[in-house]
């Protein structure tokens, strides 16, 4: 049965609500917050902080972009599930796309933890909803809410924060941007944060901000370690040293996330890694919907990625476009990953 109703993340009015094939889990499409779909399995949505969850799923979301069907989603099910289940969409009756994992030790993880990281995060997400230079954007309430890590939970009881509190958060943040000189425009927020589907008057980046945007971006890209997202087991021994042969003749280094020593869960250890590598190798040979989210993840982060294939397997249409070194035998793949990345990495 699919509905229109609100987001019951950022409060997004006249949202698509589809009731999923399985009775236990809904399905949610909302411009804000991208896709994502609700299971009541183990009720692993209601460990979710919500504070934190609003401006994940602004920030990291998938949704259709400039005419680009966008077929992954974020689910509360198990990493299991997600990792080797997929739903085609036909004629409307079922999910479109491919599950990805999410839970509160990820979402914990990519949250900023200092108000300056809070800073540069809007900084560059403005920078990332603007198609050229000095572009006026518009954010409606929600869209405004998430951007600025608004708090619209109390943290005891997942009590609302009354409008007036939202809209001196809200105000707080966007008014330093302005004083700092990141951004410019009109600041006219008013108190009735009610009207969901009404617009926060008009930012723009200024050339400090766009300074501090290059500085950002130039010191994530200053590494020399490489995330490598596939299939892991006896059977692609050697293809994981083909690789890695690639990436150090390349001078870099090469970092396979079984391979790294550590104490917490894996996924969000993962992420981290992918955060702060200068690129992204993944190989598509074996379709795993984990190498689909790693390097999903890492283009939402700017980086650059590489793609290997097998020859002869199909890669899924989204992507397929991208060029890609397909490969026939594990020999092949040193040199010719050397050289792609010489080329692509600068």
């Amino acid at each position: 049965m699919n509905v229109m109703e609100q987001c019951q993340v950022c409060g997004k009015r006249g949202i698509f609500k589809q009731v999923c094939y399985n009775p236990i889990a809904v399905f949610y499409e909302c411009p804000v917050c991208g896709r994502y779909e609700y299971s009541m399995e183990n009720n692993a949505y209601e460990e979710l902080d919500y504070n934190e969850l609003a401006p994940f799923l602004f920030y990291e979301g998938f949704r259709n972009r400039q005419g680009r069907v966008e077929h992954r989603y974020y689910s509360t099910k198990s990493k299991e599930w997600c990792d080797t289940y997929t739903v085609e969409f036909r004629n409307g009756n079922n999910i479109a796309g491919m599950p990805v994992h999410m839970d509160q030790d990820i979402i914990s993880l990519w949250f900023p933890k200092s108000f300056s990281q809070k800073v540069d995060m809007i900084l560059l997400k403005l920078n990332e909803l603007t198609e050229f230079v000095g572009q006026e954007i518009k954010l409606d309430i929600p869209s405004l809410l998430s951007c600025m890590f608004v708090r619209r939970f109390k943290s005891d009881n997942r009590e609302t924060v009354d409008d007036k509190e939202l809209v001196k958060q809200a105000l707080y943040m966007t008014s330093y941007l302005f004083e700092i000189g990141y951004v410019k425009g009109i600041n006219c927020i008013n108190g009735d944060v009610s009207r969901k589907d009404s617009y926060y008057g008009e930012i723009s980046i200024t050339p400090k901000g766009y300074d501090r945007i290059d500085q950002l971006q130039q010191r994530d890209n200053d590494g020399k370690d490489a995330l490598v997202a596939m299939r892991f087991g006896s059977e692609t021994l050697k293809l994981r040293e083909a690789i890695r042969e690639g990436i150090f003749d390349a001078g870099y280094h090469a970092i396979f996330i079984d391979e790294v020593e550590h104490n917490g869960f894996i996924t969000p250890e993962l992420l981290s890694r992918i955060n702060k590598s200068r690129f992204v190798v993944v190989d598509l040979t074996h379709r795993n919907n984990g190498a689909y989210f790693e390097e999903g993840y890492a283009m939402g982060l700017g980086k650059t990625v590489i793609q290997l294939c097998k020859k002869g397997v199909e890669l899924h249409f989204d992507i397929a476009q991208i060029n890609t070194i397909m490969w026939e035998d594990e020999k092949d793949i040193p040199l010719r990953l050397k050289n792609r990345i010489e080329a692509t990495i600068k």
